[in-house]
């Protein structure tokens, strides 16, 4: 990682822009790894809780029903997490879906061979069958009068059948080839090596977006409201997908400053966290830059700052800060500059530097939603002259 530079910042105006990341609700960091709730899975709860009502079971029952489901995704995860741990990529963030979790892992430059790719991608649904296997083994021994093959199996009135059934159910969906899926993402890999990195995302992603549909229309034909909600749920997970592989098409050609973030929010190396947090509430921004005077001293992130605020009122944003950044400039190639910090547990923020100025800054939720736009831009831009002539 490069050494942080001090450096003279050139004023910006008061003003904010940039794109958030797909809403999620932070639910604690353990073991190194924040965990997050992704809009859909909060989403689901108020669903089971109608469905619970309109069958009578209640709402005590939905919601032991959303955490059964939650549950076989942890189960999933765990197994995962494992795995990729052994092949020496380790996790730093987990989305979790009602169909798994979307990872953010810290990949450097690892190359795996196709079977060590083929016993990742199993890793997850072998978790949960083997998990569904010792509830079923641990129910019959305690207890005959559970009818496991009875339908619906994934209801809140039958919730031991339910609390087995959402680990083989996950498992088993994690097979079908639609990204984010397990066997989802080994179809990607198996693209990409043919077809390259672009066009292979993307043909998954469609592929993806195909079985999500057929989901949706199976469910809605067998008025089996869990098929329903899990084909929404890899429908919109493969869409997102399919515009991040947009954007690492756009990435090839763009340089920083066409992405970089111009006008920002600062924050005082002397701010107490809660005069801190207080100023990042307006501002679209998850990592702020740190100045001292004209320096720049560090960067934080808002995330970092309720962290700290919960042990310690009274401390200081310097002593949370990261003081080491990844300095970049402006007229550089973004995707070389990616990939030269892929995997680094400290990159909160890009620091874009012309001359000795910082001129903008990256940040992951900004940089995401910023590639797809340019993306979109110069796909239209080519369609609009195409057409023209």
């Amino acid at each position: 990682m490069s050494p942080l530079r001090l450096v003279t910042m050139r004023p910006c105006p008061p003003k904010y822009n940039g794109g958030v990341r797909p809403w999620s609700l932070s639910i604690g960091r353990y073991f190194g790894v924040e965990l997050r709730l992704h809009w859909l899975t909060v989403l689901l709860l108020p669903v089971l809780l109608f469905v619970g009502a309109a069958s009578g079971a209640g709402g005590f029952r939905a919601i032991v029903l959303w955490l059964l489901l939650l549950l076989a995704v942890l189960v999933r995860e765990t197994g995962r997490a494992i795995a990729f741990e052994a092949a020496g990529i380790p996790i730093s963030r987990l989305v979790l879906l009602p169909t798994g979790a979307i990872s953010a892992a810290e990949t450097p430059e690892i190359k795996l061979s196709e079977l060590r790719e083929r016993l990742l991608a199993l890793a997850g649904p072998v978790s949960n069958f083997v998990a569904g296997l010792t509830m079923a083994l641990l129910m019959f021994a305690a207890t005959s009068q559970v009818r496991l093959f009875e339908r619906p199996w994934f209801s809140p009135g039958h919730l031991l059948r339910a609390a087995i059934w959402s680990q083989v159910l996950l498992g088993g969906l994690n097979l079908l080839p639609a990204v984010p899926l397990d066997a989802g993402v080994l179809l990607r890999q198996q693209l990409q090596r043919v077809r390259g990195t672009t066009a292979g995302s993307r043909s998954a992603a469609g592929i993806g977006q195909s079985v999500a549909l057929l989901l949706v229309v199976l469910g809605a034909a067998m008025a089996n409201l869990w098929v329903v909600l899990m084909g929404v749920s890899v429908l919109l997970s493969s869409r997102s997908e399919g515009q991040a592989a947009m954007a690492f098409a756009a990435a090839e050609s763009i340089t920083v400053s066409e992405v970089m973030l111009r006008e920002f929010a600062t924050l005082s190396a002397s701010d107490t966290l809660h005069d801190a947090l207080r100023r990042t509430v307006p501002s679209p921004q998850d990592v702020f830059p740190v100045v001292r005077g004209p320096l720049l001293v560090g960067a934080v992130s808002r995330d970092t700052l309720v962290t700290a605020l919960r042990t310690d009122r009274n401390s200081y944003v310097q002593s949370v800060m990261n003081r080491t950044l990844d300095v970049v400039a402006a007229e550089d190639l973004l995707l070389p500059e990616l990939r030269r910090i892929q995997g680094k547990r400290s990159a909160q923020m890009l620091a874009v530097m012309a001359g000795e100025h910082l001129v903008g800054i990256l940040t992951p939720g900004h940089l995401q939603h910023a590639m797809a736009a340019l993306g979109r831009v110069r796909r239209l831009v080519r369609m609009t002259g195409a057409r023209g002539d």
